[in-house]
């Protein structure tokens, strides 16, 4: 058939108007497609990462409390070894069984020993003094409940991740006690709930090291990614959130990252899914959209069955997301904690099994229940709790995330237990559609708090003591020494010239004593003092500090004939400057007390900047020391030297290592006989 131009245009123009419909509609199906399948993964994987937070949190919090248990048990038995102990044996099998066996607490000795609990013999297992986890518990900024970098244990060769405390109090030889969590008991937790085949859950440390993930592999546990942009945007700037990242260090594929901090811990954990995974059905169902348009792009008349069959797609898009959605609260059911989403109006939509069973519903439908009238209607003490009063309906009113301690939850039963929760808003655009209520039973937790308040009131008792042992050292001991100077005193004034030599020197003899043993006490004093006395830390510059030491000498130096120098550009550091003086009025003084009596005394002090801190040396030429005495002259009342040849009571050195570990510091010394020393302080910066 012959058309007119115009015709054969205005045909044309009919046909390109149908087929830029038709691709305009495949175009902006395929889009928003994506755009469902992504928000609606993203809120699966944030439920997945509060769910895998909540159990990392009840892993670590139960590895804190089973460790500071022991500790309290070593403090309350100081004469017993735990190793041989069968009450404390019988402890450590009750905190292993509560754990399913995924913690084994050991004991770790001030010689770096390795041992079980019962102990396997006399040997250590191995030498842990290398450790992380045992460094730390030596140095105070990090003392106390400690997560150590991941490591292969050299007694069971598996990975694990260590959890430190030190102890203080009691257990022999014991100095640290740790418990090393398998990497292998972790993984079958978290491997059922990543998302296949890519997806990855992980725990990393604040600092950036990865301690653990599933699907593991080994070049990954212990890697740092401090200094990669995931990090630095992401991890380091807020408490969680979604992104997403390439992952190359691990696999260069794209992924959607959901992660979360832990609240009590320096951890963050990371769940993830890979982009290419869930856009998978999205692709089969575009590519067959795209074939179908093409196929109508050659046949218009079909244009109806390409709608239908786009109709079709789009269904099985819906069905596909609904599957997925199914999946995923297969996996929340899995979780420990209790899990329990509300709609807008406050009622269950979704809860797990954990929380059917501590809320009384193992047996009833939970769901279109008003969850505050079943489950949260009153509070502890029995007294009505008003609905608007709730935070689940708080949050069901802005969308904000709210965490909430010291709350009661009543089972259908009518009994109740303590609580603590997290509700997290369910948004989209900006409307509130519900809420995810995460929560678990403390009543574990809170007896064993009540344990540790228990132990910090005697800890103060006994401060108490110490204070009132003080007062009679400083008042009551020093009162008789006064009274048998002053009487010996007397007797010479009133006897001297009938007494013969050897009285005389008998009483000189007394006086002397007196003085020593008033000396040793006020040394004493000093030395009970150091961490007591409530000084205030301020602002220190080290080279006033240094100055004022050696003013307080300068009678010693100039009659020792001494050359003592300090170097310029000391540091400025918070410090308790009192003790910043008698710490180096002692070491100065040592060095010119100790002199080598063929050479002019030279002192010298610097400071040196270092990783750790300032490093503040004090070196002399003076008699030097043994170095098999390097350790033994910072013990109390330890003297190299006879009385008679040297003055003093023990306790200076004594005094110097105290206040500077008091400080978080340490102290030692590198010297040989004859040569001189060079004693070292570590201040932290």
């Amino acid at each position: 058939m012959n058309l007119r131009p115009s015709n054969r245009r205005i045909l044309v123009g009919l046909l390109g108007a149908m087929l830029l419909v038709l691709w305009g509609f495949v175009a902006y199906w395929s889009w928003s497609q994506r755009k469902s399948v992504i928000v609606s993964s993203t809120v699966i994987l944030e439920q997945l990462t509060t769910a895998a937070e909540e159990q990392t949190l009840r892993l670590f919090r139960h590895a804190e409390t089973s460790l500071m248990v022991s500790n309290h048990w070593l403090a309350e038995h100081p004469q017993l070894d735990p190793g041989d102990s069968p009450s404390f044996i019988a402890l450590v099998d009750r905190l292993r069984h509560m754990s399913d066996g995924m913690l084994d607490i050991r004991m770790v000795t001030r010689s770096g020993g390795l041992h079980y609990i019962p102990r396997r013999g006399p040997k250590a297992l191995a030498d842990v003094s290398d450790r992380d986890y045992v460094k730390a518990q030596s140095r105070m900024e990090t003392r106390g409940f400690f997560i150590g970098n991941p490591l292969i244990s050299r007694v069971t060769g598996k990975w694990g991740i260590p959890v430190s405390v030190p102890v203080d109090k009691g257990g022999a030889d014991t100095t640290v006690l740790f418990a090393a969590i398998e990497l292998d008991r972790i993984a079958k937790t978290f491997e059922a709930e990543r998302i296949k085949p890519s997806g990855s859950i992980a725990i990393l440390r604040a600092d950036g090291t990865f301690l653990f993930r599933v699907p593991q592999e080994d070049h990954v546990i212990g890697l740092n990614i401090a200094d990669t942009p995931s990090f630095k945007e992401n991890y380091a700037l807020s408490l969680k959130g979604v992104f997403r990242s390439s992952s190359q260090f691990i696999d260069g594929k794209e992924r959607i990252v959901s992660f979360q901090r832990l609240r009590d811990y320096p951890l963050i954990v990371i769940v993830t899914a890979g982009i290419d995974d869930l856009l998978a059905p999205w692709r089969r169902e575009t590519a067959t959209l795209v074939a179908i348009a093409g196929l109508v792009s050659m046949a218009i008349g079909l244009l109806t069955l390409v709608l239908l069959r786009s109709m079709k797609a789009e269904e099985k898009a819906q069905k596909a997301t609904e599957q997925a959605r199914h999946e995923a609260e297969l996996i929340l059911s899995k979780a420990g904690e209790g899990i329990c989403g509300v709609n807008a109006a406050g009622r269950v939509t979704f809860m797990n099994p954990a929380a059917r069973v501590m809320l009384g519903w193992d047996h009833e439908d939970p769901t279109g229940q008003n969850l505050h009238v079943t489950n949260h209607h009153s509070r502890a003490d029995g007294s009505d709790y008003p609905g608007d009063q709730c935070p689940v309906a708080h949050t069901l009113s802005d969308g904000e995330t709210r965490e909430v301690q010291g709350e009661t939850f009543w089972r259908l039963n009518g009994s109740s237990f303590p609580v603590e929760f997290i509700v997290t808003g369910i948004m989209d655009e900006n409307v509130v559609k519900g809420a995810v209520l995460v929560f678990r039973d403390i009543s574990e937790r809170l007896a064993a708090e009540q344990a540790l308040t228990n132990q910090a009131t005697e800890l103060s008792r006994s401060n108490a003591d110490l204070e009132q042992f003080a007062y009679v050292a400083s008042h009551d001991l020093r009162e008789p020494l006064r009274q048998v100077a002053s009487f010996v005193s007397l007797l010479e004034r009133r006897y001297g010239p009938a007494m013969d030599d050897d009285a005389r020197d008998y009483i000189a003899y007394a006086r002397e004593g007196a003085k020593r043993m008033d000396r040793l006490i006020i040394d004493l004093l000093e030395f009970s003092r150091i961490g007591h006395r409530s000084l205030p830390v301020e602002t220190v510059n080290l080279g006033d500090v240094v100055d004022e030491a050696i003013a307080n000498l300068r009678t010693t130096i100039i009659e020792s004939g001494a050359q003592v120098e300090r170097t310029p550009g000391m540091p400025v550091l918070p410090l308790v400057r009192d003790d910043m003086v008698r710490l180096f009025q002692n070491l100065i003084g040592n060095a010119l007390k100790y002199r080598h009596p063929e050479r002019t005394p030279i002192v010298r002090v610097t400071a040196t900047r270092e990783d750790n801190g300032w490093v503040v040396s004090v070196t002399d030429n003076g008699m030097g020391i043994d170095p098999q005495f390097s350790e033994r002259i910072f013990g109390i009342f330890q003297r190299l030297h006879t009385r008679d040849k040297f003055e003093g009571t023990g306790i200076g050195l004594a005094i110097v290592k105290k206040i500077v570990e008091r400080a978080g510091g340490k102290v030692w010394v590198e010297s040989n006989s004859g040569e001189g020393s060079a004693f070292h302080v570590v201040l932290p910066a």
